[in-house]
C-alpha cells in the first residue's frame, strides 16, 4: 500500500485515513499528507505550515497543528526532511 507524499523515509507507520492537509516549509514547498504522516513532518520543520485541502473534515489542519508538537531538531526545508530523518539530523 503506497504512503502519503508527507510519510518521512524513517517513519515506516501506516496511513491515518486519506491526505487532508498540506504541509508547507519556509520557502513553500509542499507535500500533501494524512493527518498522521502531516503532523510528523510538521513537526520536524523549522517555521512550517498546515493547510486543509477542500475535502478534508472540519478541523484538520487544527488537529495536526495540535499534534506536531516539536520532536527534537528542526528542519528549514521540507526537501531536508525528506532526506534526513528526524532521529538522525545531519
Amino acid at each position: 500500500m503506497a504512503r502519503c507524499p508527507a510519510a518521512l523515509p524513517a517513519d515506516h507507520t501506516a496511513c491515518a485515513g486519506p491526505a487532508a492537509v498540506t504541509v508547507l516549509d519556509a520557502d513553500n514547498a509542499g507535500a500533501d499528507g494524512c493527518e498522521h504522516h502531516a503532523a510528523r513532518l510538521l513537526a520536524v520543520l523549522d517555521r512550517g505550515h498546515v493547510f486543509a485541502l477542500p475535502h478534508a473534515p472540519a478541523g484538520a489542519a487544527h488537529r495536526v497543528f495540535k499534534a506536531s508538537a516539536p520532536q527534537g531538531a528542526r528542519l528549514h526545508r521540507l526537501a531536508d526532511a525528506l532526506v534526513t530523518s528526524p532521529a538522525t539530523p545531519s
